[in-house]
């Protein structure tokens, strides 16, 4: 077996650089990522477990600008609770939309988190979040562009009989963010839109390009769309230098989908891709890997030897953005032997002729 023994963290005294910074987070299956200028953050969605919290930890945050979780699922919002009653932060701004549909016990908890850090103090209260919404949100010299829902389909949320929009699932309505690093785009977080959604935010002449893609819904499947057409358009209108899929390894049915994979490779044939762990598609689920190449940073695929990229951050710097891991290093780890299959590296498939979604099935995360 691979020696799974390099060190992890830097001790929580030792603070890092105030960097104008986005991580991606290796939560597992889920999505969270910390926006930081120094020790002033910000966080997009909550995944379950204690990844976000050793992150805030690990740069030294002690409040917490914005909280947004893009919408109900657990695998968004599933550490929201922990985070709203930790005592050691306080908060300024919880945003996230209703969900009428949503009877979870983690969409309780999250609501009832809110009444309780409210009433204890030390937090400025709760919002909800729309392409209209009057605030611009600021975390130091980074800004939060929401690029979707519209105010309209925010207000509409959920439902199976929306007379504008139809049916509406939790997926369609989930915040997306577009994280600017003085001024300059630098990350889609696209939550887990699906093909309605895309479609609305065109309608709307949102702009999504930038840099870094943070691809929607772990590269599972758009709802009853093509998945390459979704993936190609999508990638298309970003125009990304780096594509990033929050997964957990082992999971099945695995992610990203073949068609995803196929639909951003051929959009964007010279972008890099990494998975936070590796997918099934790419290794062997019980042969672990080393995680030498990771960045020092909180990543859930460290323990179980499961990390592809691991947790990524990318930061402002006078000459552009700077990646870490380093993306040749990712680059050497995939090519490297380490990773049998890996599902980024086959060729780049051709042009079809039309959409063909026959025989994909979308499956619910069960979140």
């Amino acid at each position: 077996m691979t020696n799974l023994t390099t060190p992890s963290e830097p001790p929580l005294g030792q603070k890092p650089e105030a960097d104008l910074a986005v991580t991606v987070l290796d939560v597992g299956h889920g999505n969270s990522a910390v926006v930081r200028d120094g020790s002033t953050c910000a966080v997009i969605d909550a995944a379950p477990g204690d990844i976000v919290q050793r992150e805030l930890d690990r740069v030294g945050c002690e409040h917490i600008e914005h909280l947004i979780i893009s919408h109900s699922d657990k695998d968004h919002a599933g550490s929201g609770p922990q985070i709203l009653l930790d005592p050691l932060r306080t908060v300024g701004t919880a945003w996230f939309n209703p969900d009428a549909q949503k009877d979870s016990r983690i969409w309780a908890r999250l609501i009832r988190a809110v009444h309780t850090r409210y009433r204890r103090g030390g937090f400025g209260g709760h919002q909800m979040l729309h392409t209209e919404t009057p605030q611009t949100l600021y975390c130091g010299r980074a800004r939060l562009e929401v690029c979707h829902p519209s105010f309209l389909m925010a207000g509409t949320g959920p439902t199976g009989t929306s007379p504008t929009f139809g049916k509406l699932d939790t997926n369609t309505v989930s915040i997306v963010v577009r994280v600017h690093l003085e001024e300059e785009p630098a990350i889609l977080l696209a939550a887990d839109i699906d093909a309605v959604a895309l479609k609305h935010i065109q309608e709307n002449g949102q702009q999504l390009s930038a840099p870094v893609l943070v691809f929607p819904h772990h590269g599972g499947l758009p709802g009853k769309a093509d998945p390459r057409a979704f993936a190609e358009e999508l990638t298309e209108l970003v125009a990304p230098r780096l594509v990033i899929f929050s997964i957990r390894g082992g999971l099945r049915p695995a992610n990203p989908h073949r068609e995803i994979m196929a639909g951003v490779r051929l959009a964007a044939p010279d972008a890099h891709i990494a998975c936070t762990q590796l997918s099934v598609h790419c290794h062997e689920e019980k042969q672990l890997v080393s995680d030498r190449h990771l960045a020092v940073l909180p990543a859930a695929g460290r323990k179980s030897g499961r990390s592809c990229a691991g947790s990524v951050t990318v930061t402002r710097v006078e000459a552009g953005l700077r990646f870490d891991p380093p993306l040749e290093t990712h680059l050497s780890f995939v090519d490297g032997g380490a990773v049998a299959n890996p599902l980024c590296r086959l060729p780049i498939p051709g042009p079809r002729k039309g959409p063909d979604n026959v025989g994909h099935k979308e499956v619910p995360d069960g979140t």
